[in-house]
């Protein structure tokens, strides 16, 4: 995941150097006009992401849902810092040295986007804390037969890479979905790294920034079904199949889905697995079609190609974790 964000900027910055010498040199490019639409320089908004640790496969220890507010300062249409701060709703079962009761999160980074009119895609790069407010710090014993543990706090650094998408419902009101590639520091050499995902909206504060959303124009692009997309999807979508297959085939040999996000479809066997395949090559196209229409051509090839190669990878390392079997207690 980290590897794909960073490819996507990447990408982005190159996307938006070629696109800036289409228009110098004279090639045909969309050409951009002013919208109604606006960007705020400052938005305030409510942040409700599903809390991920190193211990939520633990039986349940662990609380998902948290609440919060976040901020954001868009320095321009395609660059913004974003702050947020949230808290879990409810609070562990269990307790150690490591976790135990409520989980408060504080994450700040910058947020790169390419924007249409009404939606968007973007990458962000974030760092903060992760703080357990209910661990377990100590023990002391009153008599010589009975204990007592002492409670504290206990805080990790985590750093969060992810990418999401954006939906400007009016000019001042946004949602926001994303998916965060978190790495934890527990302890000065133990990294953890977890998926989580997150949802928020945020209502655009100040003054607007000035901004010239690109217009779709179907005579100066490439077909979306061209030749090298229809390529790319076909691969993406052999690199799924193979995945999918040695995934059910692992799994039957008594192994477990890694994926916190895949888990609880592939489960159901090739029905859940049929599923998870269907929404992922909709969310693909979709998210392709999207990026044709606003000018990032490079992107737009370079996903497709992304995910078939991510696949290829999983479905690599299906195949060897499916060939040594769990061995029972």
């Amino acid at each position: 995941m980290l590897r794909a964000c960073a490819a996507f900027l990447l990408a982005l910055c190159v996307s938006d150097s070629v696109a800036a010498s289409a228009q110098d040199g004279g090639i045909s490019a969309p050409v951009p006009v002013l919208s109604s639409a606006s960007i705020r320089r400052f938005e305030i908004g409510f942040d409700s992401p599903a809390v991920r640790t190193p211990y939520s496969r633990d039986g349940g220890c662990c609380p998902a849902l948290a609440v919060g507010i976040g901020g954001t300062v868009n320095i321009n249409p395609r660059f913004s810092m974003d702050t947020r701060l949230i808290r879990t709703t409810g609070q562990s079962v269990s307790a150690s040295n490591f976790f135990g009761g409520h989980i408060l999160e504080f994450l700040s980074g910058a947020r790169a986007e390419i924007r249409a009119r009404r939606y968007g895609y973007f990458v962000r790069a974030q760092a903060g804390f992760q703080r357990w407010d209910h661990v377990i710090t100590g023990v002391v014993f009153p008599t010589p037969n009975t204990f007592t543990f002492l409670r504290g706090s206990h805080t990790n650094f985590m750093s969060d890479v992810g990418a999401g998408f954006e939906f400007a419902a009016t000019d001042r009101i946004h949602l926001r979905a994303g998916v965060g590639d978190l790495v934890i520091r527990e302890a000065r050499s133990d990294w953890t790294n977890v998926v989580q995902p997150d949802a928020g909206i945020y209502v655009g504060l100040g003054r607007p920034v000035v901004w010239h959303p690109p217009v779709y124009s179907a005579k100066a692009v490439h077909p979306f079904w061209d030749l090298w997309n229809s390529i790319a999807v076909a691969g993406s979508e052999l690199a799924m199949t193979a995945d999918s297959i040695t995934t059910q085939r692992f799994i039957s040999r008594g192994q477990v889905e890694g994926n916190p996000l895949a888990a609880p479809l592939v489960k159901y066997g090739w029905s859940g697995q049929i599923s998870l395949q269907g929404m992922e090559t909709s969310a693909e196209i979709l998210g392709i079609y999207g990026l044709h229409r606003i000018g990032h051509h490079w992107i737009e090839r370079l996903v497709p190609c992304s995910i078939a190669v991510a696949h290829g990878v999983f479905a690599y390392q299906n195949a060897r974790a499916g060939s040594h079997p769990r061995q029972a207690p």
